[in-house]
């Protein structure tokens, strides 16, 4: 089948579901984007326990996949894989999260690694990169994204710094961080952080999101969204940019 072809049916399918809620035409959409269910599975499985089922995590993945179904409006001409991937992603990573898998030794290298952000900071008045950081602990650099993914997904919260050249940990939550005014201040710098990412344009947001919040890398939001690895780390600056001054312009509304 041409992919001149294949594309028409798509859109045909996506037409029958969406203006006559065809049900034999959503079935045939979830059934063309499993793979898209599978691919993230792989992604998430290799940083796993074994206890943790590939079943289970496909399960969730097909709920965010059937859910971004309902939701995606194929009017506005963007790649449904694209839109998809995030809720596919997320809901497995919520699955995570509410089962509270993380082990002991992953929380002693959390541990590590909060103690050697602060240090850093403390010393140079900055947070480090992730290659700073990666030194610091004699650790590689994949290591340390692989072990911020999984903090992530678990129910500690990873919030990544914006204000560097790099994404970073800002805070890992554990007994230390549970008294009321850091309470107060983790949920205030998630609104307010969110309230910036909401004034980034579709573009600019969808780079941030596929960046900070789902671990990809530039090459590959760059095959995601048809664009040139140039063009992303383009947007990518761009948005931190616009990110850093918005930040900077409600500081105060932290102290």
């Amino acid at each position: 089948m041409s992919d001149h072809k294949a594309k028409h049916e798509e859109a045909e399918l996506w037409r029958q579901f969406k203006e006559h809620n065809s049900l034999s035409a959503r079935q045939e959409l979830i059934v063309m984007y499993l793979p898209q269910v599978k691919y993230q599975v792989g992604r998430i499985k290799m940083y796993l326990p074994d206890f943790i089922e590939e079943s289970d995590l496909e399960s969730y993945g097909v709920i965010g996949l059937i859910d971004a179904i309902y939701k995606f409006d194929h009017k506005k001409g963007i790649k449904f894989s694209t839109y998809a991937s995030k809720r596919i992603r997320g809901e497995m990573i919520d699955y995570l999260r509410r089962l509270d898998w993380l082990p002991h030794s992953v929380r002693r290298e959390g541990r590590k690694l909060k103690n050697a952000v602060d240090q850093f900071t403390s010393k140079y008045g900055r947070r480090p990169s992730v290659n700073e950081l990666a030194r610091a602990l004699n650790m590689s650099e994949e290591k340390i994204d692989n072990l911020d993914s999984l903090l992530y997904s678990s129910q500690w919260f990873s919030l990544h710094e914006l204000f560097g050249d790099s994404h970073m940990l800002e805070f890992i939550r554990d007994e230390g961080d549970n008294q009321p005014e850091a309470i107060y201040q983790r949920k205030r710098s998630e609104e307010l952080l969110a309230e910036a990412i909401d004034n980034l344009n579709d573009t600019e947001r969808l780079v941030i999101s596929l960046y900070y919040y789902e671990g990809l890398t530039q090459k590959e939001i760059a095959e995601i969204m048809d664009l040139s690895p140039a063009r992303v780390s383009q947007l990518h600056k761009k948005a931190i940019y616009r990110l850093r001054g918005s930040l900077a312009r409600k500081k105060e509304q932290l102290i």
